[in-house]
């Protein structure tokens, strides 16, 4: 086995084991638990909406600018 897999193993290993540590010791319920992710993927859908949108408006910037370039060197010159 190759050193990219046994490392790959590990590290899922690791994920697994520190995911079930966690949920072993957790100090709040089950629901309290599913209330936060759900509370943390709302934030996060949040985020990357927002993210895109300024993406967006980024993008409509630069075809604006690439625009007026393109004319400017349409432009007849005198």
């Amino acid at each position: 086995m190759n050193d990219f897999i046994k490392g790959t193993l590990l590290l899922a290993g690791g994920i697994v084991i520190g995911a079930a540590a966690a949920l072993i010791v957790a100090p709040q319920t089950g629901e309290e638990t599913r209330k936060q992710i759900a509370d943390f993927a709302e934030d996060a859908k949040k985020r990357a909406k927002d993210y895109c949108e300024q993406l967006k408006q980024e993008l409509a910037e630069v075809q604006a600018q690439v625009a007026a370039a393109e004319q400017t060197e349409e432009a007849p010159k005198a």
